[in-house]
């Protein structure tokens, strides 16, 4: 394997993590003085960590699958999601104003 993409990900891997530990401390802070918060927080960020960890995993052993040909355009999946979400977002936007 080359060095310079264990670099890359490990790298990646940091600056997610410095995200992370500002999201959680902003969630720490919001249930400061509620009982029960910080289990819920703590427990929410692991089901979520294995949740992302187990789609990535599930989507790796598919893209194996793929042609090599392909791979490229599943770079377009997190654009077509968004896109859905977004139209979704104003459908129940336009609803909600009749």
């Amino acid at each position: 394997m080359d060095l310079g993409i264990i670099g890359q990900a490990a790298g990646l891997f940091a600056v997610t993590n410095i995200d992370d530990i500002l999201i959680l401390a902003l969630f720490f802070a919001q249930g400061a003085g509620h009982p029960g918060s910080t289990r819920r927080i703590v427990l929410g960020q692991y089901l979520g960590f294995a949740a992302i960890l187990a789609v990535a995993v599930a989507a790796a052993f598919g893209a194996t699958f793929l042609p090599e040909s392909g791979i490229p355009y599943l770079g377009l999946l997190p654009l077509a999601l968004e896109r859905v979400s977004l139209m979704g977002w104003s459908v129940d936007r336009m609803c909600l104003s009749d």
